[in-house]
């Protein structure tokens, strides 16, 4: 299944860590604060597990948000996307007809 992983997070050291765990678990950066990839469910709540034994702030937030190929088949994206990009890193873009 499609997952955002989303967060912020106010220590640079958790950050990073958070960013190299998704990027370990194969995800791919969407913005700074953003990443996207297929997981399977087991596998989301390793990563989910993985974060919470972080050491987050009170005020730090991190969601984790499955996305189903029709709910993300109906994105809106205001602004540059590289598709290529996405393309390149496994991702089926799902165009609005």
């Amino acid at each position: 299944m499609l997952f955002w992983l989303i967060y912020d997070i106010s220590e640079n050291k958790v950050r990073s860590k958070i960013a190299s765990k998704c990027k370990n678990y194969g995800l791919f950066r969407v913005q700074k604060s953003s990443f996207i990839g297929n997981l399977s469910k087991n596998r989301a709540e390793m990563l989910i597990i993985e974060i919470k034994d972080l050491d987050l702030n009170s005020n730090d937030c991190v969601f984790m948000i499955p996305a189903c190929k029709s709910c993300f088949s109906e994105r809106e994206i205001i602004g540059k996307l590289d598709e290529e990009r996405l393309k390149d890193k496994g991702f089926i873009i799902f165009q609005n007809d």
